[in-house]
């Protein structure tokens, strides 16, 4: 489960934000991003756009949900279960990393 905790006792919340070994190409409404160890290219749309431009600054899950929830009027928690599947995604592709920084 991807949550905001790094471990327990008070750990700083574990950060997410895209892999500092990837390209990244806007093009006409796109976001297109490979990671340099591997030929495939990700292409991102809509909503995953927002999240790949926020995933420039390392933030957590909940910080995530908070932003987009904002821009698209639509509720936190709705908003985080259409995520975490995508940052699963995205991590398993090597183009997003997890930063344990508070």
């Amino acid at each position: 489960r991807m949550g905001n905790r790094g471990g327990r006792g008070g750990a700083a919340p574990v950060r997410y934000r895209g892999a500092g070994r990837t390209v990244c190409r806007r093009l006409h409404g796109w976001v297109l991003v490979r990671p340099m160890s591997a030929p495939a290219i990700i292409a991102l749309a809509g909503t995953g756009v927002d999240l790949w431009r926020l995933l420039a600054t390392p933030l957590t899950v909940d910080e995530l949900a908070r932003e987009l929830g904002d821009r698209y009027t639509r509720p936190e928690d709705d908003i985080r279960l259409d995520i975490v599947p995508a940052l699963k995604d995205l991590l398993a592709r090597g183009v997003l990393e997890r930063v344990d920084q508070p």
